[in-house]
């Protein structure tokens, strides 16, 4: 049982002493009583969004967390700038399929896949605010497995999953090279894995190389992503045990780029200086056939 403090405008939590009164009771620390149940709103909006986080505050007065403000940032997700989003995440292609999601961040491309016939498992840390997800998928009366992450390691047995996709865009660190060996352990022969990562050379890149006076003139946007950058290299190189590798460029807007810039067809320039890069890869059918000889002895003497 916890008491609160009669104070005026100065809200505290005790716990219960050990003879069950009061009198007895400690002040727990601050940061449970005051513990955030949500990102900022426009935080969560500009990361569902993948757009520089001082884009203006959307106009439409939608209620945080609400199904119209879900609605909306669904609605914007996937058009202008985020088009190359359905295709690239393959939306549509997977039913029936087992899929693992990474880095679901508000849910949104997780629901796109349970519409669709896929059955999904969100696989989330609590920093990931799970619950708000959980609600994404309630209020679409789609169903859904929901499994909390404590570190790279997945709760999963091997082969569980055909498909695995992974939105490294706002993670701490670069790739964790166990949390790849974990995706390939839970995919099954002949599985795919879906990544996006931000990429180094993207046009912030190129406009601190061709114009290093800009600053005196034009103000870039600051990144849109706040993971470590990568190139396609390094991508194929962390996920070498991987078969089938593609990486593709994608995602620009036009306000992240110079004036003189913003004639040129986006979808040309997002292909060469884009802000994200689109892993796809497949575990390989070799495998199961490796394993199944490693384990029957005729096998390896014939």
């Amino acid at each position: 049982m916890r008491f609160m403090d009669s104070g005026i405008g100065n809200l505290k939590l005790f716990a219960v002493g050990p003879d069950g009164s009061a009198e007895h009771a400690t002040p727990l620390p601050m940061s449970v009583a005051t513990a955030p149940i949500a990102p900022d709103p426009h935080t969560a909006a500009t990361r569902e969004l993948i757009r520089p986080p001082t884009v203006h505050r959307s106009r439409r007065a939608c209620e945080p967390y609400s199904a119209a403000w879900f609605d909306e940032l669904e609605q914007k997700r996937y058009q202008r700038h985020g088009c190359w989003l359905p295709h690239a995440m393959e939306f549509g292609r997977h039913p029936g399929e087992s899929l693992l999601v990474l880095g679901c961040g508000l849910g949104t491309d997780a629901v796109h896949y349970a519409r669709t016939g896929t059955n999904v498992t969100v696989a989330s840390a609590p920093n990931d605010y799970p619950h708000l997800i959980r609600d994404n998928f309630v209020r679409h009366g789609l169903p859904a497995e929901f499994v909390a992450l404590t570190g790279p390691q997945l709760p999963f047995s091997g082969g569980a999953f055909d498909v695995v996709t992974w939105n490294a865009l706002y993670d701490a660190t670069e790739p964790d090279p166990l949390r790849i060996r974990e995706c390939f352990r839970v995919l099954k022969p002949g599985g795919k894995v879906i990544g996006l990562f931000p990429a180094h050379y993207d046009t912030a890149f190129w406009q601190e190389r061709l114009f290093p006076l800009q600053r005196l003139f034009w103000r870039r946007p600051p990144d849109p992503a706040t993971a470590p950058k990568t190139t396609a290299r390094e991508l194929r190189r962390a996920f070498g045990q991987f078969g089938e590798q593609r990486v593709m460029k994608r995602h620009l807007r036009r306000g992240e780029l110079p004036h003189a810039w913003r004639i040129l067809p986006l979808m040309l320039l997002e292909r060469l200086i884009g802000r994200v890069l689109v892993l796809k890869a497949k575990k390989p059918i070799l495998v199961a056939r490796l394993q199944v000889t490693q384990i029957d002895p005729s096998r390896l003497a014939a």
